[in-house]
């Protein structure tokens, strides 16, 4: 695969109890390897990192960058921080990213994943990277597991007003193969009944010039179409009066996942 490829995805949330809600989204994502940025760099006439295009990928929106005006840590070297502390005993080998790109220099990235896998091309380490509209960032990292298990978290982030703080996360994500489908997933539970479950799927492709304009022509991307329809979502959930919760002071810069079923 490139240094970065693009994935043309469907994004699903469905809100289970009641009231119930639904929406399903378009979705224009990047799959980046954060080795070397310098070859994603020269894909495309239309894409940059760390400068402005009509797509671009800035590390200064991730992780410890994030509020900085320049990046103070390269977000490989970030990674493989978490990982020193929470598998020291296995060699990283590559970091790639599952992310929305910057359009226009505009960007809001709800969820993106950090995948880190060791010299035999496996999961070693899965960063869940999650940032809320009060421009407050936490990140759930752990062990996937040899099986590739589901992970599982305590919520510790205040993401949506229209949800508690109480309960835990299933997390889960497949991606890395050439021709193989991304499927992202997260699951929100509260007393053991599913709350909230996301999902992404989408192929990935080679970015080229050509690829990023029918890419934002097939699936309508356009500067801060995500935070716009989130709060488009939100306030239909007001419209059928389901309960606010006010944000509480955000966590720690990350916590740790287990794996789980």
């Amino acid at each position: 695969m490139s240094a970065c490829a693009l994935v043309l995805s469907q994004i699903h949330h469905t809100r289970h109890g009641t009231p119930s809600h639904f929406l399903r989204r378009k979705g224009l994502s990047i799959w980046i390897d954060l080795d070397d940025l310098n070859a994603a760099n020269r894909q495309s006439i239309l894409f940059s990192v760390d400068r402005f295009n009509l797509l671009s990928f800035a590390q200064r929106d991730y992780g410890p960058n994030y509020r900085h005006s320049t990046p103070i840590e390269p977000l490989a070297a970030y990674a493989r921080r978490l990982a020193a502390e929470l598998c020291p005993d296995v060699a990283i080998a590559s970091v790639y990213l599952l992310t929305f790109p910057r359009i226009l220099g505009v960007v809001f990235n709800p969820v993106s994943v950090y995948v880190l896998r060791d010299g035999d091309g496996q999961d070693a380490l899965l960063i869940y990277e999650v940032h809320n509209t009060f421009g407050d960032v936490h990140s759930y990292a752990g062990r996937p597991g040899h099986d590739g298990a589901v992970l599982q978290a305590t919520k510790l982030f205040h993401v949506s007003p229209f949800f508690p703080m109480d309960g835990e996360y299933r997390l889960m994500i497949r991606a890395g193969g050439s021709d193989a489908p991304v499927r992202l997933l997260m699951r929100y539970l509260s007393n053991g009944s599913a709350r909230l479950t996301a999902t992404l799927r989408g192929l990935p492709e080679r970015m080229t010039t050509w690829g990023i304009v029918t890419g934002l022509c097939k699936t309508g991307q356009w500067p801060l179409r995500p935070l716009m329809s989130i709060h488009f979502e939100a306030v239909k959930l007001w419209i059928k009066k389901v309960p606010f919760h006010r944000r509480p002071e955000p966590p720690a810069a990350w916590s740790e996942a287990r794996s789980g079923k």
